[in-house]
């Protein structure tokens, strides 16, 4: 039986920052193929103080990033965080780093399955998962809300990344009387939801275009935007709902998620893998939202509470 080793005790053999004890950590752990589960909590204790050293200035960003990528290169190729840090399509939340994240995709190699394993228990990527649930929850409630209705209801995707939650939910809804148009900048992005999606032709539609420039316009009965605004300024993110209130059918709903500050797995996306994002409070993302001109505004939550969703409506002449 391999002896467990306590991130408590065993590993506090007082370096000078908390940096190194981390890295000790990670060689020790990497040794008996990673962390085991109950070894989370020590070790995300032990991330977070490793990023409290880097807002106060003890170690340096530069510093960390450089080791952990060379130990990442070294020794945990082929893992989710490996991925997230080496940023193959140009930045870390990529749509094969989402789809592979909505999919709780595990290396099959037994000496990185366990990394994988804490990195889909992280808080931030159980709250992706919980937005696609929510996206298939608001198309559940669309449908039940125009039933009887004999027209084809009109869905917009912006940032659809690979498209997974459309495809699933057309997967459990192959009768439904729904088209789906989805916009993403990222052309890879577009030839894998449009692969994924081929089963259902027509009924699903992908533009390869910058939303920050042109949205598609249809009278769209429900439009989505779940990842996109985590990455805008302030201003660009009014803009952007500025537009899309503006192609939505009279009493539509807009809905856009975004990352709030209460995020248990930032240190860890941001030291691992180089994953920064505009977190913003529900105060906030409602005054996106009046500054965009929306009305009827709402905010929820998923059940992690770290994605939250902005709901609001065109304001009518």
């Amino acid at each position: 039986m391999v002896a467990k080793v306590s991130l408590g005790s065993k590993l506090s053999l007082e370096p000078a920052r908390d940096f190194e004890k981390l890295l000790q950590a990670l060689d020790v752990l990497r040794g008996r193929g990673g962390p085991a589960p109950e070894e989370y909590a020590g070790l995300n204790r032990l991330i977070r103080r490793v990023g409290e050293e880097i807002r106060t200035g003890v170690v340096d960003q530069a510093e960390v990033k450089e080791k952990l990528a060379a130990l990442s290169q070294q020794h945990f190729a082929g893992t989710m965080q490996a991925s997230a840090l080496s940023k193959p399509h140009g930045y870390s939340g990529d749509f094969e780093m989402i789809d592979a994240i909505y999919r709780l995709a595990v290396s099959p190699d037994p000496n990185l399955r366990r990394w994988d394993l804490f990195f889909h228990a992280q808080a931030a990527p159980c709250a992706v998962r919980n937005r696609k649930t929510y996206f298939m929850q608001l198309l559940d409630g669309l449908m039940g809300k125009h039933s009887g209705e004999r027209r084809v209801l009109k869905v917009l995707n912006v940032g659809s990344g690979p498209a997974r939650d459309v495809f699933e939910w057309l997967c459990t809804h192959p009768k439904a009387e729904v088209r789906f148009e989805c916009v993403d900048l990222d052309p890879k992005a577009i030839s894998f939801g449009r692969t994924l999606c081929a089963p259902f032709g027509a009924r699903v539609m992908f533009h390869h275009q910058n939303a920050l420039k042109s949205v598609p316009s249809a009278g769209y009965d429900l439009i989505w935007c779940a990842g996109l605004f985590d990455y805008l300024s302030g201003r660009v993110a009014t803009r952007l709902l500025r537009a899309l209130l503006a192609v939505a059918a009279p009493e539509a709903e807009v809905v856009v998620g975004n990352f709030s500050p209460f995020n248990p797995s930032r240190d860890y996306m941001e030291i691992f893998g180089d994953w920064f994002l505009e977190h913003r409070t529900e105060g906030e993302m409602r005054e996106i939202a009046l500054a965009a001109g929306g009305t009827g505004i709402g905010v929820a939550w998923e059940p992690e509470g770290v994605n939250l969703f902005v709901h609001c409506k065109r304001t009518l002449p």
